[in-house]
């Protein structure tokens, strides 16, 4: 594997996790506005953890998931 392969597939991990994250938040964007949705405590901790994930020492590799 080249150098320019190596180093455009860990620029581009980080990306796709980034949208994947995004995605995820904007999914749960309207249940969480609504205070007697199911399970609405679990998706606002998720929706916690989304947010703090790139900053984590587990980014991109292990998502955060939601609690059921």
């Amino acid at each position: 594997m080249s150098e320019f392969q190596i180093s455009m597939s860990t620029q581009t991990i980080p990306t796709l996790a980034r949208a994947w994250r995004a995605r995820q938040l904007e999914e749960t964007d309207s249940q969480v506005m609504i205070p007697d949705y199911p399970n609405r405590d679990n998706i606002v901790l998720y929706r916690v953890a989304l947010r703090d994930w790139p900053a984590s020492d587990d980014f991109p590799t292990t998502r955060p998931q939601l609690a059921t």
